[in-house]
C-alpha cells in the first residue's frame, strides 16, 4: 500500500515537472523573422491618419534608447524580436487612442513599455503628442486570460489588425475568452453618444473612427440576433489566409458571447482549422495592411487600399 501511494506520487511529481519545463518553453518560444506590415497593419484606411500621427510622434532616436536598454535586460532577444514587440507595443499605443482604458496583455509588450517610461521626458511628450494628455501605465494582469476585459480587446485588436503568426505569439492567442455580457448589452442598447462618452476618449479627430466600430459591433451582435431567430446560418468557412479566418470568427465570437457563453471555448475550438497555426508565404496572408478590407466590412466609406481576391463577412454570417 505505502509503495503504491510512493509510486503514485512520484508520478504526480514527474507530470508536474513536465507541465513546468513545457510552460517554460512556450514562455521562451523565440518570434519568426517575418516582414513587419506596413502602417501598423490596420484594416480600413480611416485609421492611417491616427496611425501617422502615432508614428511622428516616435523618434527613431527615442526608439533606439528604448532599444538599448530593452537588449540589455533581455539578451537574448534578436534585434528582429524587439522590432517585433515595438510594432505590437505601437499597435496597443493605437487602441488606447480610441479607448478611455485598455488593459496589457502581453509580458513582453509590458517590459518594452515599461523601458519607456523610463525616458520621462520623451515619453510626456510622445503622450502629449498622441493623447493630448500622459497615457499612464496599466499593468500586466497575472491572468490575462482570466480577464472580463480580455474578449473585448481581442475584438477591437482584430477588428483594427491584420493579425500574424507573432501577433498571435505575442499576445498569447485571441478569441479565447467570451466578450464581457455587460459590454455587449451597452453597445445593443445604449445610444452611439452615450457610447462614446462610456467606453472612448474625448478626441474629436478621432470621433469618425469610433463610430466605425461602433457600427461594426452593432451589426455583429443585430446578426447573431438573426443567426439566433434562424434567419442566418452561422458556418465555419473555408479559410484562404489568417485574416480571413479571423473577420468570419469575430461575428462567431460576438455570437458565442451572447448567447452561448458558457461553451464560449469548446464553440470557438471548433472554428480554429489546422491552418490557423501555419506560417503562410509573405508573413501570414496573401494580403496585407487594409487591402483586404472594403467599405462594407465596417459601413466607413472608405474604399480599398487596393485590389484584393481576399473576401470578408464582418458578422461571419450567411444568408
Amino acid at each position: 500500500m505505502l509503495d503504491g501511494l510512493v509510486g503514485l506520487f512520484f508520478l504526480i511529481l514527474m507530470g508536474v515537472m513536465v507541465i513546468i519545463f513545457l510552460s517554460s518553453k512556450r514562455k521562451s518560444r523565440k518570434l519568426k523573422n517575418l516582414p513587419i506590415p506596413d502602417h501598423l497593419g490596420v484594416r480600413a484606411e480611416i485609421y492611417l491618419p491616427a496611425v501617422n500621427v502615432l508614428e511622428q510622434s516616435l523618434p527613431e532616436s527615442y526608439k533606439e534608447a528604448v532599444k538599448n536598454r530593452i537588449l540589455k535586460k533581455h539578451p537574448d532577444w534578436h534585434d528582429y524580436e524587439f522590432e517585433w514587440i515595438f510594432f505590437e507595443l505601437k499597435r496597443f499605443f493605437l487602441i488606447n487612442t480610441l479607448l478611455k482604458s485598455v488593459p496589457m496583455f502581453s509580458t513582453r509588450v509590458d517590459d518594452l513599455w515599461h523601458e519607456m517610461l523610463m525616458f520621462t521626458r520623451e515619453y510626456e511628450l510622445f503622450s502629449k503628442n498622441v493623447y493630448h494628455e500622459l497615457l499612464h501605465h496599466v499593468p500586466n494582469p497575472d491572468h490575462p486570460f482570466m480577464s472580463e476585459e480580455r474578449g473585448f480587446f481581442d475584438w477591437i485588436y482584430l477588428s483594427l489588425f491584420d493579425t500574424t503568426p507573432n501577433s498571435r505569439d505575442i499576445w498569447g492567442g485571441f478569441l479565447q475568452q467570451p466578450i464581457n455580457r455587460a459590454i455587449l448589452d451597452d453597445f445593443r442598447k445604449m445610444p452611439n453618444d452615450d457610447l462614446m462618452r462610456k467606453y472612448f476618449r474625448n478626441n474629436s479627430d478621432l470621433r469618425e473612427m469610433n463610430r466605425v466600430v461602433i457600427r461594426k459591433l452593432k451589426n455583429e451582435i443585430f446578426e447573431s440576433d438573426d443567426v439566433k431567430q434562424g434567419k442566418k446560418s452561422l458556418a465555419i468557412p473555408p479559410t484562404s489566409s489568417e485574416q480571413h479566418y479571423f473577420q468570419y470568427a469575430l461575428g462567431a465570437a460576438v455570437f458565442y458571447s451572447i448567447y452561448e457563453d458558457d461553451q464560449f471555448q469548446e464553440q470557438m475550438q471548433e472554428w480554429q482549422p489546422s491552418e490557423y497555426y501555419k506560417t503562410h508565404p509573405g508573413g501570414g496572408s496573401s494580403c496585407s495592411g487594409f487591402a483586404c478590407s472594403t467599405s462594407n466590412d465596417y459601413d466607413s466609406g472608405g474604399g480599398n487600399g487596393g485590389d484584393s481576391s481576399c473576401s470578408s463577412c464582418s458578422g461571419g454570417c450567411s444568408s
